[in-house]
């Protein structure tokens, strides 16, 4: 696709739009994010464009987004996924665990400390 811009001094320039045409030449960019409860809606947003034939050409991510990055550009196209959905059911599994310890250590007293002094 081209287009026809004109320049300050009254000159007509051709500019080959094809790189920001959806149906051009282009790269496709997945950006992770950090924060937990990201990392869950992330596979799910790497699925769809999994499912859909679409593979990112380049790969960023920060915390949680910088682990699942690194999986999918560490893997081949076809084990990327069954690693992503094993990384979260391992989060899942940890987060349980720890969920349990904390909270039979941090169950309110019955009575207080003070009460009997």
């Amino acid at each position: 696709m081209t287009t026809r811009n004109q320049m300050a001094g009254g000159q007509e320039t051709a500019a080959d739009q094809s790189v920001c045409s959806p149906s051009g030449p282009g790269q496709i960019v997945l950006v992770l994010q950090g924060g937990g409860a990201l990392g869950s809606y992330q596979g799910g947003v790497y699925q769809a464009l999994h499912e859909a034939d679409i593979e990112p050409d380049w790969i960023i991510g920060t915390s949680i987004g910088a682990i699942k990055a690194s999986i999918i550009a560490g893997n081949n196209v076809d084990d990327r996924l069954p690693r992503l959905q094993e990384l979260w059911r391992r989060v899942q599994r940890k987060r349980a665990r720890t969920a349990s310890t904390f909270g039979s250590i941090a169950a309110p007293a019955t009575t207080s400390p003070r009460a009997s002094r």
